[in-house]
């Protein structure tokens, strides 16, 4: 019974990739995830074993909490040179459109000239 289900979802599956190709990847991308992730909590060891594992030391715990933070610190970083990237462009932009408008200034003055 569990063999023609599994055949019945693959049936199906490839009959909607052939309707909606991207939706499908990012189903069956979650499915696996999905699997995964109920794979390590059910066995606690594996690709996220360790998050899902009830019994860990005080160290171990110490040890995620660093590693957490370190994570944390590095998105943070990311973000701020981010900002200071957005900014630099700002500021680019603005020369740019202060040399456009004083090319027209120029270009208004020599007309009037003439």
């Amino acid at each position: 019974m569990k063999g023609y289900c599994l055949i019945a979802v693959v049936i199906a599956m490839v009959m909607f990739y052939q309707k909606e190709p991207i939706f499908t990847v990012v189903i069956v991308g979650a499915g696996v995830a999905l699997y995964l992730v109920y794979k390590a909590k059910k066995g606690g060891k594996g690709l996220l074993g360790s998050f899902f594992s009830g019994n860990q030391s005080h160290q171990d715990r110490n040890f995620d909490d660093l590693v957490a933070l370190m994570m944390l610190q590095q998105l943070m970083a990311t973000n701020s040179s981010g900002v200071n990237a957005s900014q630099r462009i700002s500021e680019e932009s603005e020369k740019r459109r202060e040399k456009v408008s004083k090319t027209q200034e120029e270009i208004r003055d020599l007309l009037r000239v003439d």
